[in-house]
């Protein structure tokens, strides 16, 4: 009779190790499931800044390729661009389009300006961009570029966590025209 006893209790046994096996692999598999999570977030995070750092380095060359109006110092000292419109009246004023003739050099940045916040609303509906030029006298022009968008990110744990909102983050580049 203890024979029979002892076969029950081993398994009996053998049961509750099967489901303590199948716990600790749940437990792996969600950890590498929040990994995974966290993975695409960040890929997805640092393409989303290498297309804003490749747009504002655009309006920086076209800043230098510009150097009648940047470089002279006729640029405002500070503006911003959102999509199509600048927020300085007299950049705003000039609605040329460049591509068919030929354009003044204050045409023409306006022109750079308006194509490049157009461009980059449509890559980033909740973006806008400020431009913020120094003119010391006896010293060489230069401009700050400051692009800011929201972005969603995937939190490491509860700790880092930022709600559900998305955050705003900002790229700044300093070009000398």
């Amino acid at each position: 009779m203890s024979a029979t006893r002892l076969a029950r209790a081993v398994r009996g046994f053998s049961l509750i190790e099967v489901l303590i096996a199948v716990l600790v692999v749940a437990i792996g598999l969600l950890g590498f499931a929040k990994m995974q999570a966290l993975a695409v977030g960040s890929t997805r995070s640092s393409g989303t800044r290498a297309i804003v750092a490749l747009q504002t380095s655009a309006l920086a060359a076209a800043m230098r390729a510009n150097e009648a109006y940047w470089a002279a110092g006729l640029a405002p000292a500070t503006f911003t661009v959102n999509g199509a419109v600048l927020s300085d009246s007299t950049l705003n004023g000039f609605a040329v389009n460049c591509t068919s003739g030929v354009c003044t050099p204050a045409q023409m940045a306006a022109f750079d300006l308006k194509n490049w916040g157009t461009s980059l609303l449509a890559l980033f509906p909740s973006s806008g961009g400020t431009v913020s030029c120094s003119t010391v006298v006896g010293s060489p022009v230069t401009c700050t570029i400051t692009v800011s968008w929201s972005e969603k990110t995937v939190a490491i744990n509860a700790a880092t966590a930022v709600g559900s909102a998305p955050r705003t983050l900002n790229y700044t580049l300093l070009v000398q025209p």
